[in-house]
């Protein structure tokens, strides 16, 4: 099974369709990212790194230019976390997920952090236990299906399969993230917000604003300069 699009193309606004079509463009690569390491190449790695990296990347984009925008939350980890907190799909404590809240604050402190601007070192967020080891990432985690074309085409997820959850390790415990259960959860809720009208007219609204702003600092400058 190839895969499956991301559902933007009814969007108008030429800069959100943009905005949709490189996250599109991302979790394609991510996809792909699946079928590492290659056969002829044993010594390679699996991409699992990789693979966090671009999808808390794309979380932040979207953040930024899409929900909730700065015209809502001022900060970029704030908007990064309400994403996560309020439209990212979360699963039940009951089921083995870790509590959204302190998650959010994981997935911003202990991946999107380190991971662009400290290669991956340990920063360990508030929100993990301090006997807790460093947390890991896996390419599948808790989920038993270990086939990328199979879990794209999932319509929904199934809540045995925590995007981060603790295992035990080294005789304690620590917090693992599941990539493919992100990459699921991020595609999921981009075709969401890209399917809710309000969304997408508040995003435009505030992208043309944002523009307009910049437009008038620049005639600005150039006044002052001439």
């Amino acid at each position: 099974m190839p895969y499956k699009p991301l559902d933007y193309e009814h969007i108008s606004d030429t800069f959100l369709k943009e905005v949709f079509g490189r996250a599109d463009l991302l979790l394609r690569d991510v996809y792909g990212m699946f079928a590492l390491p290659p056969a002829s190449l044993p010594d390679a790695g699996g991409g699992n790194w990789a693979i966090a990296l671009v999808l808390v990347c794309i979380i932040d984009g979207i953040s930024c230019h899409v929900f909730p925008t700065e015209a809502i939350v001022k900060g970029q980890e704030k908007r990064f976390k309400r994403l996560v907190r309020t439209k990212l799909y979360w699963g039940s404590p009951r089921k083995g997920w870790y509590d959204r809240d302190k998650a959010a604050a994981v997935l911003y402190t202990e991946l999107r952090n380190p991971l662009v601007h400290e290669l991956a070192i340990d920063k360990p967020a508030k929100a993990r236990p301090r006997e807790y080891y460093e947390s890991a990432v896996g390419k599948w985690g808790f989920v038993t299906v270990r086939d990328i074309a199979a879990i794209d085409g999932m319509p929904t997820w199934n809540e045995e399969w925590p995007t981060l959850g603790v295992e035990d390790h080294n005789g304690g415990k620590r917090l693992k993230l599941s990539c493919v259960a992100l990459y699921w959860t991020v595609k999921q809720l981009i075709n969401d917000l890209a399917a809710d009208a309000a969304i997408v007219a508040a995003a435009s609204s505030h992208h043309r604003s944002s523009t307009a702003q910049l437009s008038l600092v620049e005639w600005l400058c150039r006044l002052i300069r001439e």
